[in-house]
């Protein structure tokens, strides 16, 4: 079991991950894959829809880990 505070410190920091990678990697990566002048327009494309499909989770999952803190928050246990 695991106390409200500990745990709402280890999900919020997991939630900062999501947001940074929301942030500047996918964006960033999806953006430079014009420059990627080695790969042909196909592979490229593939690409872009991994890192989009990629993106689109972490997005879901940014969203779970929400719903999940404001549940703990409001919750009136001490343990998890």
């Amino acid at each position: 079991m695991i106390k409200k505070k500990p745990l709402l410190k280890i999900l919020n920091s997991a939630l900062d991950s999501e947001e940074e990678a929301s942030k500047h990697f996918y964006t960033y990566t999806i953006n430079s894959l014009k420059y990627y002048e080695w790969l042909n327009e196909d592979k490229r494309e593939k690409m872009k829809e991994i890192i989009t499909k990629l993106r689109d989770d972490s997005q879901r999952h940014k969203n779970m880990l929400e719903k999940l803190i404001q549940y703990i928050q409001e919750s009136e246990k001490n343990g998890f």
